[in-house]
């Protein structure tokens, strides 16, 4: 059994680095999208930073583009409108 990023590749839950680096990146979308919809319902400079912090992430560990990151943004806002 592998350790890679906190997980293990055991051959039950994660079978490569790939699949493991995929579950993170859809974990760190969710959380942004999380911090949207706080930040829609909670238009706080504590809840700002939280989703700013999120984006970020986003950008600086998984290459995310400033124009991926606002997209997601915007069809978070549209789903909750």
């Amino acid at each position: 059994m592998k350790q890679y990023k906190g997980y293990y590749i055991d051959k039950v839950v994660f079978n490569s680095e790939k699949e493991i680096d995929i579950f993170l990146e859809n974990q760190a979308v969710s959380a942004y999208r999380k911090a949207v919809e706080y930040f829609a319902k909670h238009c706080t400079m504590e809840a700002s930073i939280y989703c700013d912090d999120k984006a970020r992430n986003l950008i600086d560990n998984f290459g995310y583009t400033y124009k991926q990151v606002e997209a997601i943004e915007i069809e978070t806002l549209k789903s909750i409108a």
